[in-house]
C-alpha cells in the first residue's frame, strides 16, 4: 500500500507533529508500506531552508518550496501557511499516485487540498486532527465566533471532513466535536488513535544517569518541567504564579525547555517577580529527549481553559515513558485530564488555581517516594496502550478500512514484536 503524509513539517524538524509522523513512517516502511511525506522546506521556527527532496529509513521527502518566516508574528506565519498551500498543491498534483493520502492540520485545512486534490487523481483521503480549527482560534480569542471569517473557516472544516474517507481523532473528547461538526450519521468514519511516545528510546531512568542536570546546573533540587512549545494553547499563567507562591523555597526549580509566543511572557514574569527559581532553556537535541525528561521530577501539561477536545498535548506520552508524574493543568474534560485521573499518573488542577498547584509540588517534593509511583502508573500504563508499535498498528488497521483496491490485509506485514493489539477507546480514559 503507498501511503501520502502531508503536514507542513517533516524530519528533520523538531516540531511535535514532525518527530510523530516520522516515527509513523518509519514504522509503515517497516511494515511493507511505500511511504511518501510532502512537506515544506522551511522549518517551524524559521531558519535555514531543507533540501527539496531527500530520502529518510527507505521514506521519500518531497519538500515543497514556500517562505521560511517562521512563527515570529503573525503575519510571517501566514505567508508561510498560504505559500505551503499552493507549494503543496503543486506536489500533490504531479507526485506518483499514492492509494491513501493522510493530511493533518499543520497548517489549518491543509486538508482541503487533499481532498481537493486527493479525489482527482482517484486517493482515498485520511484526515487526521491534531487540532480542531477554526475552535482552537476561537477559544483563544484570535476570532470572533458568529464572524464571517470564522463561519467561513468553519464550513470549509466541515467540507473537508465529510471529502474525507476516514477520520482519524486523538481522544473521545475530540471525538465528540468533530461529530457536532460533522453530524453522527458519519460516526463510523471516525477512528480514535492516540498520540505515542517511543517506549525503546524514552525510558524511566534515574535522574543521576542524566548528565542533563549538571550540563546545565540545575543541581539537586526538585525539577518541575515543561518541555515542549511554549504556545497559545498553554496556561503558563497560573504556572507562573505557583512560581512565585514558591520562590522561597530553592529546592523547587522551575524549568522550561522549548521555543514560542509565550516565552517573552515567562521570562518577563520571571524578571519582574524576581523569580530565581525559573530557568529558561532552548530546545534538547531530540536524541537528549531521554536524558532530559529524566532530569525532570515531575513534568507539566498545560491546556487553556475551553480547548477540550480541540487538542491534545502529546507530550503527555513522553513523560509516561519518563516515568514521570503528570502535573496537568487545564480543562478536566479534556482526554488528558482523563489519561491522568484513570492512571492515577499525576494530578489535575483547574486553570487559574496556583494555591493547588503550589501544594501538590511541595508535597511531592517532600515526598518524592509518591511522585516515583505516580510515575511508574504512567509507564505502566504507557506499555499497555500508549507505545509507538500500538499506534502504527492503529493506522495500519484505519488504512485498511479506507478499502483501497486489491489491498488485502495479509498483504501487510506483521507488527513487530513488542506490539499488542490497541484497545478500544473506552479502555483508556
Amino acid at each position: 500500500m503507498r501511503i501520502l503524509i502531508l503536514n507542513q513539517f517533516f524530519y528533520p524538524d523538531h516540531s511535535a507533529t514532525s518527530q510523530l509522523m516520522t516515527d509513523l513512517a518509519e514504522g509503515l516502511v517497516d511494515r511493507g508500506f511505500q511511504v511518501t511525506a510532502i512537506s515544506s522546506r522551511g522549518r517551524y521556527n524559521g531558519g535555514e531552508k531543507l533540501p527539496g527532496k531527500e530520502t529518510h529509513h527507505g521514506v521519500r521527502i518531497e519538500r515543497a518550496w514556500a517562505t521560511n518566516f517562521g512563527k515570529a508574528n503573525i503575519a510571517g506565519r501566514l505567508c508561510d501557511y498560504l505559500s505551503f498551500y499552493i507549494g503543496a498543491a503543486f506536489k500533490l498534483l504531479f507526485a506518483p499516485k499514492h492509494d491513501i493520502v493522510m493530511a493533518l492540520t499543520t497548517p489549518p485545512l491543509i486538508g482541503l487540498v487533499a481532498v481537493a486534490i486527493g479525489r482527482l487523481r482517484g486517493m482515498q483521503v485520511v484526515a487526521l486532527m491534531q487540532d480542531v480549527y477554526p475552535d482552537v482560534a476561537i477559544a483563544l480569542g484570535a476570532l470572533r465566533r458568529r464572524s464571517l471569517l470564522s463561519r467561513t473557516l468553519g464550513w470549509l472544516t466541515r467540507q473537508m471532513l465529510k471529502g474525507s474517507t476516514r477520520i482519524i481523532v486523538l481522544g473521545e473528547c475530540m471525538k465528540d466535536r468533530i461529530v457536532e461538526i460533522i453530524g453522527p450519521e458519519r460516526l463510523s468514519r471516525i477512528d480514535i488513535i492516540h498520540n505515542w511516545a517511543d517506549g525503546a528510546t524514552i525510558k524511566p531512568i534515574d535522574e543521576k544517569e542524566s548528565s542533563f542536570a549538571a550540563r546545565n546546573r540545575i543541581g539537586n533540587a526538585f525539577v518541575v518541567m515543561f518541555s515542549g512549545n511554549l504556545g497559545q494553547v498553554n496556561d503558563f499563567e497560573t504556572l507562573m504564579e505557583s512560581a512565585s507562591l514558591l520562590k522561597n523555597q530553592p529546592d523547587i526549580q522551575f524549568v522550561f525547555i522549548g521555543e514560542g509566543a509565550k516565552k517573552t511572557y515567562i521570562a518577563e514574569y520571571a524578571r519582574i517577580n524576581n523569580l530565581t527559581n525559573v530557568r529558561l532553556l532552548p530546545y534538547q537535541p531530540q536524541e537528549d529527549l531521554r536524558v532530559s525528561l529524566a532530569a525532570g521530577h515531575a513534568s507539566v501539561v498545560t491546556l487553556a481553559d475551553g480547548l477540550a477536545g480541540l487538542s491534545v498535548p502529546s507530550k503527555s506520552y513522553g513523560i509516561m515513558a519518563a516515568g514521570r508524574p503528570i502535573l496537568f493543568v487545564g480543562d478536566r474534560r479534556s482526554s488528558i485530564a482523563a489519561l491522568v485521573q484513570t492512571h492515577d499518573c499525576g494530578e489535575v488542577i483547574d486553570c487559574g488555581d496556583a494555591a493547588r498547584v503550589a501544594q501538590v509540588i511541595e508535597s511531592w517534593a517532600h515526598n518524592r517516594r509518591h511522585a516515583d509511583k505516580l510515575g511508574l502508573n504512567g509507564r505502566a500504563a504507557f506499555e499497555k496502550y500508549f507505545d509507538r508499535p500500538i499506534a502504527i498498528e492503529s493506522y495500519v488497521q484505519c488504512f485498511l478500512r479506507c478499502g483501497v483496491s486489491g489491498v488485502k490485509s495479509w498483504d501487510i506485514g506483521e507488527p513487530a514484536a513488542s506490539s499488542v493489539p490497541s484497545p478500544s477507546s473506552e479502555s483508556l480514559v
